[in-house]
């Protein structure tokens, strides 16, 4: 079977998490049965084309990215990547069905799916409407989403990450459950160890200079990420925990909104806004941590949730979204209300003081992360979808004309 998948961002050209995705899944999804070429954009990468796996090609396109907001990049990248897309068909003598993540390309796959009359298959990781909770007034907002029902309802099948998401999909684009598959997203659990007690120590003076508590957190630097209400909870601490700091790694622009309320909270020394960090440097700050939060407004999975837990770093989490689906609450972690300051400073609190119950959730974490959220089994779900998928196509109507 011959697949070929969109997606905006591949590394080194990633955003957020669609395209960390993109390059786990594709090493366990490509095989002899399954060969996949990926279309995505070229970034910064210097190369245009280059071997995933053995069985599986990225194909790296050229668009201008000058627009000042993403509607505008979108647009201007959709010749580029369809003529791309044209070529490519040519060139392997076509595909047997087509997989896009996301709205971004939307509407190559969907021109491609038309023209040349194959199945389209959707993995929606993230929807306007969560992420702006519900607030789509603003003309960027009504594009997105309009693009974003158009893909559901023009895939065969949609592929979803939690059963937060299934839901939010079908109250509100009107899809049919029956045509939602939820397949979890998966982790790779890192090797990675201080090759002594001293590096470690070196390596955890860089961020936190004192004996206090280090809280870590990484992500997008957005609002419903709710970095807002951490520094807030951090205010708190600050009381019991006089030499807390708080390590937050991510870039987006929230930054300076987050400098103005850590200002405000009196906090601005206890945080430190590392920008972007390397794999391996955020793995040493999960390895170092006294805890992970993530206190998201808005949270279709939570992978970082699972990356701190393959880590053994304890973790405090929103309880909301897909979160609530990957955190078992008091066993693998603590779940507090979204927007609650009292009760995450909370929850950070007796995570760092009481070690001995925050070491058995850590265990059970790592458990728990490293069997059940398996990149492995995430493919084979996936490729469950693909035969379904070209089965039905096969036996029906639609493409044979």
């Amino acid at each position: 079977m011959r697949v070929l998948m969109i997606s905006w961002e591949f590394p080194p050209h990633i955003v957020g998490g669609l395209g960390r995705h993109v390059a786990d899944i594709i090493p366990e999804l490509a095989s002899e049965s399954y060969q996949i070429q990926l279309l995505t954009l070229r970034g910064n990468s210097p190369l245009n084309v280059e071997h995933a796996s053995a069985h599986a090609m990225v194909h790296r396109v050229y668009a201008p990215q000058s627009a000042p907001d993403i509607v505008g990049q979108v647009h201007d990248a959709y010749e580029p990547v369809l003529n791309a897309a044209h070529a490519l068909w040519r060139e392997v003598g076509g595909f047997d069905l087509i997989h896009v993540h996301d709205w971004l390309l939307a509407d190559v796959a969907i021109a491609l799916k038309h023209h040349y009359r194959r199945p389209l298959i959707a993995t929606i990781h993230a929807h306007e409407r969560g992420r702006r909770r519900g607030d789509i007034g603003a003309p960027e907002s009504r594009y997105i989403d309009s693009i974003e029902w158009k893909l559901s309802y023009e895939a065969w099948r949609v592929i979803v990450c939690s059963g937060y998401m299934q839901q939010r999909l079908a109250q509100d684009f009107s899809v049919p459950l029956d045509k939602l598959d939820v397949i979890p997203n998966g982790i790779v659990v890192p090797n990675f160890a201080f090759t002594s007690p001293a590096q470690r120590n070196i390596f955890r003076s860089r961020y936190q200079p004192d004996d206090g508590p280090l809280v870590f957190a990484v992500g997008r630097l957005v609002h419903e990420k709710g970095w807002h209400v951490l520094i807030a909870a951090i205010e708190r601490l600050r009381a019991t925990f006089p030499s807390i700091r708080l390590v937050l790694a991510g870039v987006g622009g929230y930054r300076d909104e987050l400098l103005r309320v850590a200002q405000s909270c009196g906090v601005v020394e206890q945080i430190a806004l590392i920008g972007f960090i390397s794999d391996e440097e955020r793995n040493g700050l999960y390895s170092i941590a006294d805890c992970a939060v993530f206190p998201s407004l808005y949270e279709p999975f939570g992978i970082v949730a699972l990356e701190a837990m393959a880590l053994h770093c304890p973790v405090v989490v929103s309880d909301t979204g897909g979160l609530r689906e990957v955190v078992q609450p008091n066993i693998t972690g603590f779940l507090v209300a979204p927007d609650d300051v009292a009760a995450l400073a909370a929850a950070i609190q007796r995570t760092i003081i009481d070690r001995a119950a925050t070491n058995l959730r850590v265990e059970a974490a790592f458990a728990d992360a490293s069997t059940t959220y398996n990149w492995q089994l995430v493919a084979e779900a996936t490729t469950v979808i693909y035969d379904r998928v070209v089965a039905e196509w096969r036996n029906g109507t639609w493409g044979h004309a």
